[in-house]
């Protein structure tokens, strides 16, 4: 190529980059004039999935809900609202989802829907008692300290709920009396009020309380606080108080359902990752084991045993560490060749019995959650074993055929024709 023909590709190629660039900010800006602009539309009882869409064919606007968003949304995307939405369409939307404690990030074609930091005080799924109440520790706020700090938060919030462990709110004890300008005494005098240098709302209060722990030397950390489960009805809340390595490990411990279909495994073990909010680490440099789709379906099930699931099916090794909030993943083994005494007994008649072949799932109220029971053969009492082992060998009886009719058509077809069917 000579040096003219060169010049000239890499001018047409500036001026080809030039034109993309412009073309982006243009629409850049036309989105951001859109969200300026005002919005009237009024809907009752519709899933956030069809919510989102109206709004964006009325708005002319594409919005997406993210992954993240779908998981902390109470039912996911069958989440109902009815919502009226009069005004600029930026504050209109943004005041639409501060009900599920959401908000949204412009980018250069569409409106994606996000999680706000503050959903990560509730594990899992939320409930909608549970946005109600996390609404009102960031919003109720209290001018004066009542008896103790767990009634001054109650006073605050307008209900009862319960700071467990109750030493947790002890740092916080002490802040509140030197913001009233008022020395400790021990022990507290009977209604015991005063009032504070200026209002401050529960969550300013509850960023004050302290843990004690008591591994490996007793210490006093930081407190990380999240809601509790939903527990049974009319049951006081509990604001739970725990070390950032018990915090993490909540969350590994809480209860989630899992239906993933035909989705790449690297995907998955990503998604349930970020809901655990570890880092993930692969460590070999070849993931080609993880690039294959595969289905998972897991209920009432602990996300740290679903995590060990997908990884131990996938023939990967793992790694977990709270303290330094890591999950780290291992390649599976190479395969060696089997011995001759291997080929001849790849697996015992008793390693063979204990292999998994079902579960019972008994759906408990009302189908809100499922006990699980993983049935190995050995569980099957002998009826249930024949009529398994005679569907096998009739499912495979017919593959058997099939594949023979399919070997004679090909026989009898004529090269670049197409069978009969």
């Amino acid at each position: 190529m000579s040096e003219k023909s060169f010049a000239k590709m890499l001018v047409l190629m500036v001026v080809s980059v030039g034109i993309c660039a412009d073309l982006a900010r243009a629409d850049g800006q036309q989105l951001q004039e859109k969200l300026s602009e005002d919005i009237s539309i009024r809907l009752d009882e519709v899933t956030i999935v069809e919510a989102l869409e109206k709004i964006g064919q009325k708005a002319g606007l594409k919005i997406a809900l993210s992954e993240e968003a779908i998981w902390k949304l109470p039912q996911g995307k069958a989440t109902r609202l009815s919502v009226t939405l009069d005004g600029p369409f930026a504050e209109s939307m943004a005041e639409m989802l501060n009900a599920f404690f959401m908000r949204y990030a412009v980018g250069e074609e569409e409106i994606t829907i996000y999680p706000r930091p503050e959903l990560g005080h509730i594990l899992g799924r939320p409930t909608a008692r549970q946005l109600e109440l996390l609404k009102a520790i960031y919003t109720r706020s209290t001018k004066d300290y009542l008896e103790s700090p767990q009634n001054t938060i109650n006073a605050a919030l307008g209900e009862a709920v319960t700071v467990v462990p109750y030493h947790a709110l002890d740092n916080v004890d002490r802040m509140l009396h030197e913001l009233g300008g008022k020395n400790q005494q021990r022990p507290r005098p009977e209604g015991l009020t005063f009032p504070l240098s200026g209002p401050m709302t529960v969550a300013n209060i509850l960023e004050q309380t302290k843990i004690t722990v008591a591994h490996p030397r007793p210490y006093i950390a930081e407190g990380e606080w999240y809601l509790s489960g939903p527990g049974f009805p009319n049951q006081i809340p509990e604001i739970r108080v725990v070390s950032v390595p018990e915090f993490r490990q909540a969350k590994l411990d809480q209860i989630v359902d899992i239906s993933f279909k035909d989705e790449p495994a690297s995907v998955i073990l990503q998604r349930l990752t970020s809901w655990a909010g570890m880092e993930l680490t692969v460590v070999e440099s070849d993931t080609s084991w993880l690039e294959g789709k595969i289905s998972l379906e897991m209920q009432n099930i602990k996300l740290k045993q679903a995590l060990m699931n997908m990884i131990n099916l996938l023939g990967g090794k793992y790694e977990i560490d709270v303290e330094r909030n890591y999950l780290r993943v291992f390649a599976p083994e190479p395969t060696r060749p089997k011995t001759n005494e291997q080929q001849k007994s790849p697996k015992s008649s008793k390693e063979a019995d204990d292999d998994y072949v079902g579960k019972i799932s008994i759906p408990m109220e009302g189908g809100k959650y499922f006990i699980e029971f993983m049935l190995r053969r050995s569980d099957l009492p002998e009826g249930l074993k024949n009529l398994r082992e005679q569907k096998i060998r009739e499912a495979l009886g017919k593959e058997a055929r099939d594949a023979k009719i399919k070997e004679v058509l090909k026989k009898h077809v004529e090269p670049g024709a197409t069978p009969k069917k």
